[in-house]
């Protein structure tokens, strides 16, 4: 079997990618990103760390390490664009090809460099499918009129956001788009939402991939640390994408949720009519 390579950023994805692909026989190997948060923990020995600023470097241990397939997981942050990093001359040559400095041009242009030395960039899902959820409702009280029309109204604008390539998530309240993610991320986007909602609990905060979704990078994700500082800001009510938003541990997710009387739901093909079934239960 071929190789598989992780290009690693912060968070719990690169970990959760890692032990999926060893537990189906892989051997990967994380290439970890220094200027992310990210950290080895039992992994050291599959670990080398990188610079995102040195492509050069980066495609060169790629050929030393005979790696043919390259997944892409975890946090990186947009706003390293904008902090004086000196990049080497690969990481700029890819960068003059791309047609804006958002986020998609910039792993197409990466995802095309790989391609052209014969590595393939894979779908996140292939390791990450026990974190996708289907549709429905997941926590105990079923949504008022008010809340599915806000679910129905923020979920096309998150959907519209993210095929701009602008961000993957609003804050809406009485149909209102009252916060919009953008380089600050998904965290200070619901605080900024919260504390401009009047009525506390409110605000509803949808999530959405692109229309249509490149797999290979940056699907929505949320996790703990989403419903804590929901659960801070006053905004009660969250609703992600079918099939196409990562739930970072998704039991621990809808567990705080369910404790401190947050509303979580999947929006899928039947929209807000199939958000008041039956409760729906992690398997």
């Amino acid at each position: 079997m071929s190789r598989l390579g992780i290009i690693a950023g912060g968070g719990e994805l690169p970990h959760i990618g890692m032990n999926e692909a060893l537990a189906s026989g892989e051997d990967p190997i994380f290439l970890g990103l220094k200027e992310s948060d990210f950290s080895p923990r039992e992994h050291s020995k599959r670990t080398i760390p990188v610079h995102i600023t040195q492509i050069g470097k980066i495609l060169k241990t790629i050929k030393q390490e005979k790696i043919s397939r390259i997944l892409m997981l975890g946090k990186v942050r947009k706003d390293l664009l904008f902090q004086g990093l000196k990049f080497d001359l690969k990481a700029l040559a890819i960068l003059a090809k791309t047609i804006n400095r958002n986020d998609y041009p910039i792993f197409l242009a990466i995802a095309d460099e790989f391609e052209s030395m014969g590595v393939r960039v894979i779908s996140q899902k292939i390791y990450l499918r026990s974190l996708l959820l289907s549709e429905g409702r997941y926590t105990p009280k079923k949504f008022g009129k008010e809340e599915l029309r806000d679910i129905s109204f923020g979920m096309h604008y998150a959907e519209k956001m993210a095929d701009l390539d602008i961000g993957q998530m609003v804050v809406v309240c009485d149909e209102s788009v009252i916060a919009v993610e953008a380089v600050e991320g998904t965290d200070a986007t619901i605080q900024r939402g919260g504390a401009f909602t009047k009525k506390k609990g409110s605000a509803v905060v949808c999530k959405s991939a692109k229309s249509k979704q490149d797999e290979r990078f940056d699907l929505p994700t949320i996790g703990l640390d989403t419903m804590k500082v929901m659960f801070e800001s006053g905004c009660k009510t969250i609703c992600i994408k079918e099939g196409e938003t990562l739930v970072v541990n998704p039991t621990e997710v809808i567990g705080y949720a369910t404790k401190h009387k947050l509303n979580f739901a999947v929006y899928g093909p039947s929209g807000i009519g199939g958000l008041n079934g039956s409760q729906k239960k992690i398997k």
